[in-house]
């Protein structure tokens, strides 16, 4: 499963832990990821139980820096991250692999719909050499609402993820991601653990 260290790939961690399936995650380094994204993904795995062959990490020293001024936007993001995964779970011998897509995803991006999804998972089985991998995406008719109701229930904890689009110690509660963050914890009834009223 990819793992970024936000809400939403640390819910579907937590969900495929509950599900007590066999995994491993998934991580991708690039230039201007997110220093806060990079220690949650490792809390996340720490606080998971993950530790070591589980964990696969991916550096990709071509890729430009995300465009905050386009939500963060990376060429040809998914079609690179799922190339890369399918070969990797050809390797270890996976025969699912599991992205943390939600529903507002598709309306932001292309290559994060569901029509998008399907014809990748369709080329990805073309070119496998011995089985057939299937791409998953439990959350994706999920709103972020929904999503934080999830991990709340499965005791996920927030206070481990990073929703912040830009690079400080802490969230800055004021770009558009924290935003999102914030409105997704009002409209689920609950309380953030990282903001401070």
């Amino acid at each position: 499963m990819l793992l970024s260290g936000g809400i939403d790939s640390a819910v579907l961690l937590w969900w495929v832990r509950r599900h007590r399936w066999d995994y491993s995650t998934l991580s991708f380094h690039f230039p201007g990821r997110r220093k806060g994204e990079i220690r949650a993904t490792g809390r996340l795995r720490q606080l998971s139980g993950c530790r070591g062959r589980q964990n696969l990490d991916v550096t990709l020293p071509f890729v430009a820096p995300p465009q905050s001024s386009r939500a963060n936007y990376i060429p040809q993001r998914n079609l690179m991250y799922y190339g890369i995964a399918a070969s990797m779970a050809e390797q270890i011998g996976a025969d699912r692999i599991l992205g943390g897509h939600i529903r507002h995803d598709g309306q932001v991006f292309q290559d994060a719909t569901k029509s998008y999804f399907k014809r990748l998972e369709r080329l990805i089985q073309m070119g496998q050499h011995s089985r057939s991998v299937r791409l998953l995406f439990p959350l994706m008719n999920f709103s972020k609402q929904a999503v934080i109701r999830l991990g709340w229930k499965l005791r996920l904890p927030f206070e481990a993820t990073w929703s912040c689009s830009r690079d400080g110690r802490r969230h800055c509660w004021d770009c558009g991601s924290c935003r999102e963050r914030q409105e997704g914890f009002a409209r689920a009834g609950l309380k953030d653990p990282l903001h401070a009223d």
